[in-house]
């Protein structure tokens, strides 16, 4: 068993947001590049206040949407996940406790863990992710704790 105590720092929180939504994010990319195409198409036969509100509406599609969508998404977890918080990994699963209550996450239900920048990015199944900062932790804790997860095949 593994117990220790980690807050997790925002940026690094960001980081690993970024990442588990990044396919969540690519329609929005998708929608933005056919308004682009469309505004090029419409400054051929068009007035130019089509092509220019098409061209906006790209802009706004390919940039803004997805760092807005990832924000608002980093925001709601971050009030949700700021404080320290206990973690205990064991055989039973992964437990985390905070002043607001506990959960725990059987190891059947984590498909895939990955290292990011000093945090463990846990993917659950249906798509649902967890991210466990690990900075606090002594390196020889850290080894232990990446041997364990290799010992159960889930570190990537």
């Amino acid at each position: 068993m593994i117990e220790f105590e980690a807050a997790p720092d925002r940026v690094r929180f960001t980081g690993a947001y970024r990442r588990h939504l990044r396919p969540l994010v690519m329609p929005y990319r998708g929608t933005g590049l056919s308004l682009g195409g469309l505004a090029v198409v419409a400054l051929l036969p068009a007035p130019r206040m089509v092509a220019t509100l098409l061209a906006a509406s790209a802009v706004l599609f390919f940039f803004f949407s997805p760092a807005l969508l990832l924000h608002r998404v980093v925001e709601m977890a971050w009030r949700r996940n700021r404080g320290l918080t206990c973690w205990t990994l064991s055989e039973e699963g992964l437990r985390a406790e905070d002043e607001g209550g506990y959960g725990l996450v059987r190891w059947s239900a984590v498909t895939r863990v990955e290292q990011l920048r000093d945090q463990l990015y846990v993917k659950l199944d249906g798509g649902m992710a967890m991210f466990v900062p690990i900075v606090a932790l002594p390196a020889e804790k850290q080894q232990e704790l990446l041997a364990f997860l290799r010992a159960r095949d889930l570190l990537a």
